[in-house]
């Protein structure tokens, strides 16, 4: 009996990225007097997640500008093969909603300095129903932590990523610049992924004073030269690479000059860094405090690559064997000859093996090969005994090539 799964797609309520490295006890009112007048924009631009359509500007983003930067993250992240990540910020967590659908991380450390919103917001990184229903094919274990992007603590000292999404514009200058250093210069991470306002686009939003900040948090907003300077410097400190790019890119041409409405930058590591964690420990304290942590249900490896391979070897070989002697019915006597070449075209063969190791399969499953290695006889009675020439085996059959397409993306 079909169950049918709805899985809500993650929302993100007002002032999500108020609590990025920020006490939210005393309410600037100077400051928010200052800030753009979002509500008659309409415009997605601090994750309120509404994306209504604005007759003022005509302006409206879907997915919502959150979503666009989680995705960008994901695929960021994804791109560069990263295992482990400290998201700074996290602020309700909505984020891991995201990343634990990255088949490459094995290890996630949600960070904020408010310790108050992280101890309500402690269940959201625990594992949905459908992380058990569709498995992961590696480990994955989350850890929320409070503390400061200021500090480094051991236990996520030696990560490979760090994501810091929308949260510099809420930081004063000098703490601004202890994050950077702690960021790039006591953990650097292999990727670092930071996304921030560009205020070249506010102009778009039609307020009486284009100058206005977007939330009454904000300590500044860069235009694009400023944000690049900025990001220039770091790479001549503390040597690394950047790539710049974005989300909320208008259609319209003629407004391209602006930029994105949240621009981004993703850092590389210059060199590969050598590191080791009892070096990390040696440097750093345990200065987060643990709220939470959880680990992610995986689907276990039970058998090494080579008798995967055999498995699958062996299945395509019966699923072709079977196809012929059903093309040919009239001559259904010997062995079927097929071209080696043709188990290739299986996609979960294709993705891990190349014809030289389709032929060591076949040697181990004690298949007979033609001289030349280019045939191999699949014996009568195996046909028989495994015919999946039906309607039904020929929809697995298909089903199994899709399933191995997804597993084999995790294999290195």
């Amino acid at each position: 009996m079909p169950v049918v799964l709805r899985i809500c797609m993650l929302g993100s309520s007002f002032g999500q990225s108020m609590s990025r490295h920020k006490k939210l006890k005393s309410v600037n009112l100077e400051a928010q007097s200052n800030c753009l007048d979002t509500k008659s924009t309409g415009i997605d631009v601090e994750d309120n997640g509404h994306g209504e359509d604005c007759k003022s500007t005509g302006i409206h983003f879907f997915p919502p500008l959150y979503a666009k930067r989680y995705r960008l993250a994901v695929e960021t992240l994804t791109k560069y093969d990263i295992k482990s990540v400290i998201d700074f910020g996290c602020a309700e967590c909505h984020f891991v909603k995201h990343l634990s659908s990255v088949p490459c991380l094995e290890a996630i450390a949600l960070v904020d300095i408010n310790k108050e919103l992280l101890v309500s917001k402690q269940k959201t990184i625990a594992p949905e129903l459908r992380h058990f229903i569709f498995k992961r094919k590696n480990p994955l274990h989350v850890s929320l932590l409070a503390g400061s992007a200021e500090e480094t603590d051991s236990r996520v000292s030696h990560f490979e990523g760090v994501t810091m999404i929308e949260l510099i514009e809420h930081l004063y200058p000098d703490v601004l610049q202890k994050v950077t250093h702690n960021v790039f210069g006591n953990i650097k991470p292999r990727l670092c992924l930071v996304t921030t306002p560009n205020s070249e686009f506010n102009v778009l939003f039609k307020n009486a004073d284009p100058n206005k900040f977007r939330h009454w948090d904000h300590k500044f907003e860069w235009n694009q030269t400023e944000f690049k300077s900025w990001c220039e410097e770091i790479c001549r400190r503390y040597n690394y690479i950047v790539e710049y790019t974005g989300v909320g890119l208008l259609p319209d041409k003629e407004t391209h000059h602006l930029g994105y409405c949240s621009q981004a930058a993703v850092f590389c590591l210059n060199h590969q860094r050598v590191f080791s964690q009892s070096l990390s420990n040696e440097h750093f304290s345990l200065c987060y405090e643990l709220i939470a942590e959880a680990d992610y249900p995986f689907e276990k490896e039970t058998c090494s690559l080579n008798e995967r391979i055999d498995l699958e070897v062996k299945y395509c070989v019966q699923y072709l064997a079977s196809s012929l002697r059903k093309e040919n019915s009239g001559n259904d006597e010997g062995p079927v000859a097929l071209q080696i070449s043709r188990i290739l075209n299986f996609p979960n063969i294709k993705s891990f093996c190349d014809e030289d190791a389709v032929r060591e399969s076949l040697h181990r499953c004690e298949y007979q090969i033609s001289d030349d290695q280019l045939i191999v006889y699949v014996p009568e009675e195996e046909n028989d005994e495994n015919d999946v020439n039906t309607e039904e085996d020929q929809c697995v059959a298909h089903q199994v090539c899709q399933d191995y397409e997804m597993h084999l993306e995790s294999w290195d």
